[in-house]
């Protein structure tokens, strides 16, 4: 019987889909006759959200969740997007997953990491390396740069320098590598010097048969409380700066659209910077929900006609967000304002179920917002049942969990071979 150690630095019921990801695979590996144990922080995300049933109290916890095993570590937290505080996030889980692995998995067949950049990462990797113990290292965005916005332009020089060594260091420490995008393997292999074979790209997922009865639209405004008669674009996800949510108000405020709203869904470090910009403007089609349940977002996506996809200028070009899975498996057409060369550009496209647009460009998007809100219900039907048959040939569970798990279980037997 194979032990595997899963590390995720996001768990149910952080309704993230990373976290949603990390369970699947669990449940899959333990299901398949492997021990597996989950190594994880007490949840924070989103910002804002409490969990009452999961209050740090200093210790570790432990408990049995469909035949796995899963323990919280005491690890310093940090749901806000500040840098410094992040960075100290991703040593202290590091340092507590390396002490756990230590103290109580002493014979492990594979770890497997979907963990904060970049400390995490180099501490279970070294930890992985010292003991001959494979690492399949699950990456869900490129770093240092992703960071980079956050230090101040003066000082970027240098840190690139540092973290990108950091990031190679640390690559080629791992049995192998996964990414989410043909963009982020191209990165890694061309940038980072990996040899090919090891990093292996699988796309995101999301349970598909979550979204297989789809709420009626008018359930779904009775319980949040949002006006039916109304034309709805509807943002769902995290509020953080790389959304650029403020961009869709001040938009969706220049497109002057009678019988409109804009429903914005979820909870983060800008949401607050985003209701404040809403009343300034005097936006009062501009609705806030707040519903952190996971298992609701087939009904809060059913609030609107057209569902929007915001990123900042490059913040899009090496990773394919979450939330279109669900924006497509919701059969929503869907309205983004990214970088044209991103592979979520080239997956709406592909898919014909929406409209992309230069990112951060207020002018542009108030202009087609008034487009497609003239629309007919059946067009955006039509694309959005188009863009539902490619999220289901993409994105489903199916596919995605077993190609990871294969992964592991190939990483095992290769060790297996070596002993």
């Amino acid at each position: 019987m194979f032990r595997f150690a899963i590390i995720n630095a996001v768990y149910p019921p952080e309704p993230v889909v990373s976290a949603q990801m990390g369970r699947d695979l669990a449940d899959y590996l333990a299901h398949d006759g492997a021990r597996v144990t989950v190594l994880c922080p007490y949840p924070s995300r989103p910002l804002g959200v409490e969990y009452a049933d999961f209050s740090p109290s200093g210790a570790l916890r432990v408990d049995c969740e469909n035949g796995v095993e899963v323990v919280r570590l005491p690890s310093f937290r940090a749901p806000q997007s500040k840098f410094f505080t992040r960075m100290w996030e991703s040593w202290s889980f590091g340092r507590q997953v390396c002490r756990y692995l230590e103290g109580e998995m002493d014979e492990v067949d594979v770890v497997y990491a979907n963990t904060w950049p970049l400390f995490s990462q180099a501490l279970i990797a070294r930890h992985c390396a010292r003991r001959g113990i494979p690492l399949v290292l699950h990456l869900q965005d490129i770093y240092p740069e992703s960071l980079l916005g956050k230090v101040s332009r003066w000082s970027r020089g240098l840190v690139g320098v540092a973290l990108t060594a950091l990031d190679r260091w640390i690559v080629r420490r791992a049995a192998c590598v996964v990414v989410i995008s043909e963009n982020m393997r191209r990165t890694y292999v061309e940038n980072r010097g990996m040899a090919s074979e090891k990093v292996i790209a699988i796309l995101n997922w999301v349970d598909e048969r979550r979204f297989e009865t789809l709420p009626a639209r008018a359930a779904a405004c009775a319980h949040y409380g949002i006006p039916e008669d109304r034309f709805t674009f509807l943002y769902l996800g995290n509020i953080g700066p790389v959304a650029g949510v403020e961009g869709l108000i001040e938009s969706f405020h220049a497109a002057g659209l009678k019988q409109a709203q804009l429903v914005i869904a979820g909870d983060g470090s800008s949401k607050a910077a985003c209701i404040a910009r809403a009343r300034s403007l005097g936006a009062n089609d501009v609705r806030f929900v707040s519903d952190p349940d996971a298992d609701n977002v087939p009904l809060l996506q059913s609030l609107g006609h057209v569902c929007l996809l915001p990123m900042r200028k490059g913040a899009g070009l090496s990773s394919i967000p979450s939330k279109l899975i669900a924006y497509l498996l919701s059969a929503k057409p869907v309205l983004a304002t990214l970088d044209a060369g991103s592979d979520t550009a080239r997956c709406l496209h592909e898919a014909q179920c929406g409209w992309v647009g230069e990112p951060e460009h207020v002018e542009w998007l108030a202009a087609k917002m008034a487009e497609v809100a003239a629309l007919s219900l059946a067009s955006l039907n039509e694309m959005g049942n188009l863009g539902r048959v490619y999220g289901l040939k993409h994105f489903s569970k199916a596919g995605g969990v077993q190609r990871l798990a294969s992964v592991i279980l190939e990483s095992a037997k290769d060790r297996g071979k070596k002993g």
